[in-house]
Parts: structure tokens; sequence; C-alpha cells
């Protein structure tokens, strides 16, 4: 009958001409950048959601401590058989292009120093850091530092995280910490008093620009073309302004904040 074409004409019209892809990211705890408990999973998360969802790529999340969350992405997968593509966010080294497909980068980031006021570190040439202790974590790169170690200008003290760190810091144990400007502001809001976070203060040198990105492993096949529509995400959200919305979102403490819970 010529209402039921109709009917079944119309209906196939509304269904979608193509499902959304998925793709399934291992993440970590990095705040504001980076969180399970934040608004989009904070700021990285919420850059590269944003990027897959312009070109109709669904991202799922599975939230992990750092080095499970890293072997999970370069094998591909879980010890339990779960599929991972890749992870977020980290910086380029050859090491880890070995085993993984680099994508354009999501955001950078400037590390400075954070000193005590009463002892404040203030530099302009690494040979201005002649002698100091400088902290650092065990998992972290310090290109510029560890070069400036190696010939002996300085020494870095590593800890486990953080909060060693600082703690290390405020006993005068250490000179300075280096950290990423955001996530040290961050960190010392909701981990250090108001009286501990009135000692310190941060350089106004900064050590550098780190660039990060995301990584997807070689494991998979599909992720050369995750990348590449990645990348093109990327360009979309910069041209029609989602990407700047968001950095200004991270300046105004949009990701300093849990997430709504349903």
């Amino acid at each position: 009958m010529p209402w039921v074409v109709v009917w079944i004409f119309s209906v196939l019209l509304s269904l979608p001409l193509q499902a959304n892809q998925t793709i399934r990211l291992t993440n970590g705890e990095w705040p504001p950048y980076l969180s399970e408990n934040l608004s989009h999973y904070g700021y990285a998360s919420h850059l590269v959601s944003e990027a897959f969802a312009s070109v109709g790529v669904d991202v799922e999340y599975g939230f992990f401590p750092w080095k499970r969350s890293f072997q999970y992405a370069k094998d591909g997968a879980s010890s339990f058989g779960e599929i991972w593509h890749g992870t977020i966010v980290w910086i380029y080294n050859d090491e880890r292009a070995k085993n993984f497909i680099f994508s354009d980068v999501v955001m950078e980031d400037y590390q400075v120093l954070f000193s005590l006021r009463s002892n404040p570190v203030d530099w302009e040439t690494m040979d201005d850091l002649a002698g100091k202790t400088i902290g650092g974590t065990l998992h972290t790169f310090y290109p510029v530092l560890e070069s400036a170690q190696e010939k002996g200008v300085l020494h870095i003290d590593r800890a486990r995280d953080y909060q060693t760190l600082f703690t290390r810091l405020l006993a005068g144990r250490i000179d300075a910490v280096p950290y990423d400007w955001h996530v040290g502001s961050y960190f010392m809001k909701n981990n250090l008093s108001a009286d501990q976070r009135a000692q310190i203060r941060f350089s106004p040198t900064v050590i550098g620009t780190r660039e990060f990105h995301l990584i997807l492993t070689k494991q998979v096949p599909k992720n050369h073309e995750f990348i590449e529509l990645f990348n093109q995400g990327l360009k979309n959200i910069k041209a029609n302004g989602v990407y700047q919305e968001i950095q200004n979102n991270l300046k105004l403490g949009t990701y300093d904040h849990p997430k709504l819970t349903e």
C-alpha cells in the first residue's frame, strides 16, 4: 500500500547512514589534564574526545595506574583480553616511537621551577643552577636538567611522586621542583595547605615547552586510519572554535572540579 511505502521510506531516512566508530584509549590521573573524576575527564581528554567526535569516532577511556596504562596501550590489549588502541597524552621520544604512532600535537604546556620564597631559585641559564639540587619523579623525563646533571652542573634528586618532592622542598631538602605550570598549580591547590602554598613560588624562566600527543599502538593496523581521522578532527575543532573554547575553560578552572554524576 502507498502509505506503507511512505512510512518505510521515512523510517529509513531517519536512521543514521553509518554508526560511529569507537576507539578505546587508556588514561590516568594527571589533573587538571587527565582524571577519571574531573569534568570531561580533564582538559586533555576533552580535547581528544571533541576532535574524534568531529570525525564520527566515539572514545571510551579506561583509567589505570600509569605503568599499566602505558603497557596496555603498547600491547594493544590488557591481560584480560580487552582491546586498547592507544593512550593519552604523551611526549615524543625515539623509544616510544618504536611501538607507537604519534598524532599531531594535542596540547602544550611549559615547565617551570617551583621553589621556596625564602630560598628563591631565579635563573636564566643552566649555569645559574650550579650546585642546586632539583627534585624529580622517577618516571619523568627532564632532558634539559638531565643534560645539566651529566655535565656536573646540578643534581637531580628523584622521588616516587610530587607529594614527596614538595614535602622535601618545604623541608629545605631540595632547592626546586620542575613541574608543568597548570599541573603544578592544581597540585598545590589540592594537596597543600594555604600556609604551605604561601611559601612557594615559581621562577619566571621557562625550562621548556612540552608538546603532548595521542599515541596509538602499531599492533593494531586500523590505528593508521584512526590517527589520520584524529589529526583531521584536531584541525576541525581548531577551525570551528571548539579548541579555543576548551582552552578558555581550562583558564576558567572548569577542569578543576569533579564531573557531574547522574
